[in-house]
């Protein structure tokens, strides 16, 4: 049966009134950063999924450059409406902004500082981010996101077991130093990597599409640990720079085609 009225809320009230109106309609929970927040546009991936399963009732509880801080900040009423709900699919957005965001100054180096390769089997290293990745202080940054993530996947545990977790990779980005509408917010990359030293755009566009495969690593290894837990992988969808609005975010194409090419399939047969 076709829901009455809008299937997506970011207000909890309108959302409880939704569930109870549609007591049979699929649940699911967004909660994230500003892939599924984007301010000023309805195009991130939360608008464009709700768009496709028209039957199913999305509670969106993400906010644009959400990181660790904010991500712990959001979770304790992510956890209640978990507990309240028991959502079909909860669909996590985290991670971007501690791996290509604002963190990114916090790992990298100019060649001449001294490396420290932390615990992970990094295996070959291309040149780039053994200059310029402090490659400890990463490792710290991807299992911190990891935690987070893993916070939330408790919960689900603890009170709907029967949810099915959805993480995912984002996609290579074009680190051109290009901001949210000009200089409203950003930008994040470009202007990190230049303090560093490292000046050439093909090597820039390296190290970050390294970062993003460590990062895709860790959530496939965080994936195989966990039941009912499903990665959207996402990288390489975007096959040109015209598809990003600007450094990390899409346009309201690339948005569309992340959804169609890499989500609906994933959520096919969950949601409808």
């Amino acid at each position: 049966m076709a829901i009455s009225g809008s299937n997506n809320f970011d207000q909890l009230p309108r959302f409880d009134k939704a569930v109870n109106a549609n007591p049979g309609a699929p649940r699911a929970l967004c909660f994230g950063d500003s892939w599924f927040q984007y301010p000023f546009q309805a195009v991130d991936l939360n608008k464009q999924l709700a768009r496709h399963f028209k039957r199913t009732l999305f509670l969106n509880q993400s906010v644009a450059g959400r990181d660790s801080a904010s991500w712990k900040i959001g979770l304790p009423q992510v956890q209640r409406a978990i507990a309240d709900y028991r959502f079909d699919a909860i669909l996590l957005s985290g991670g971007g902004n501690d791996v290509v965001g604002d963190e990114l100054t916090e790992f990298l180096k100019t060649p001449d500082q001294p490396q420290s390769l932390g615990s992970t089997d990094w295996g070959w290293l291309p040149p780039v981010v053994r200059d310029y990745v402090r490659l400890e202080t990463f490792e710290h940054a991807l299992r911190y996101a990891m935690k987070d993530l893993g916070q939330v996947v408790q919960c689900r545990d603890l009170f709907s077991a029967q949810s099915i977790v959805y993480v995912h990779t984002y996609d290579y980005i074009y680190p051109d130093g290009r901001g949210f509408k000009g200089k409203l917010k950003g930008p994040w990359v470009r202007p990190a990597l230049l303090a560093v030293g490292l000046t050439d755009a093909a090597e820039q566009r390296n190290l970050t599409n390294w970062l993003l495969q460590q990062f895709r690593r860790v959530l496939r290894e965080f994936v195989s640990q966990h039941r009912n837990l499903r990665l959207v992988d996402s990288l390489d969808v975007l096959k040109s720079k015209a598809q990003w609005d600007n450094e990390i975010h899409p346009t309201p194409a690339g948005f569309r085609a992340l959804a169609e090419q890499a989500w609906v399939p994933a959520l096919t047969g969950v949601l409808r």
